[in-house]
């Protein structure tokens, strides 16, 4: 969930945003650690200082990933869903009272915050509309080529990208079963779209023809 034009770590270090940075505590946690849980009572926003986390819902043995939240991310609690760490993370964390307060009183942040949740917003019904409009296969590539336009290195043979996920949290993310994202990514393996390159890391040879070929599916 990145914001396209908005860095809110920056976004805190700015004068005029000195009062509302003085709300958030900063929060370490190691890896794996679940930080929230739909039972607790706290109503906190935080932001990603450092590390990934998990957003997910949990019901009986299942559960289902809604996002993996990055630096500069933003999240609020009151959504009813488990999080969790995936590497040793830092958060910053504030109680939503205290901000709505600052809200009323600091214009600049109110502006700022209208615009993370509109990207926000956007996000949710880009989520909402891949699970009902489009099959597994096809949010696997969208996931792909949204990981490399984000946050993917270029590579001699192409992009590299590091999902940093194991087949089951990919396959959490994905709303599917480890087998069949195992079986897809082999699939993409076999028709040259992807090269593993490491434990979780793929090198895409033509990004352009891997969009083209996402876009496809779509028809």
């Amino acid at each position: 969930m990145k914001f396209p034009g908005i860095n809110l770590l920056e976004e805190l270090e700015k004068d005029e945003l000195h009062e509302l940075h003085a709300v958030f505590n900063t929060r370490t946690l190691p890896k794996n650690a679940i930080i929230y849980t739909p039972d607790e009572r706290e109503d906190l926003t935080f932001i990603i200082k450092k590390g990934r986390v998990r957003v997910y819902l949990a019901y009986a043995d299942k559960e289902f990933t809604l996002a993996i939240l990055r630096p500069g991310d933003l999240y609020s609690t009151h959504a009813g869903c488990y999080i969790q760490s995936l590497s040793s993370t830092q958060l910053l964390v504030a109680d939503v009272h205290a901000m709505k307060t600052l809200m009323d009183r600091n214009p600049v942040f109110t502006r700022t915050m209208v615009r993370v949740l509109g990207h926000i917003l956007k996000n949710t019904f880009s989520i909402i509309g891949g699970l009902v409009f489009k099959d597994i296969y096809a949010r696997l590539l969208d996931y792909i080529i949204d990981e490399a336009q984000q946050a993917g290195v270029p590579h001699h043979s192409g992009v590299l990208i590091d999902l940093n996920l194991t087949i089951e949290q990919l396959a959490q993310l994905m709303g599917a079963s480890r087998q069949t994202v195992s079986t897809l990514l082999n699939d993409m393996l076999r028709a040259g779209f992807i090269i593993k390159h490491g434990r979780g890391q793929y090198i895409i040879p033509d990004l352009p023809a891997l969009k083209r070929h996402a876009s496809e599916q779509c028809i």
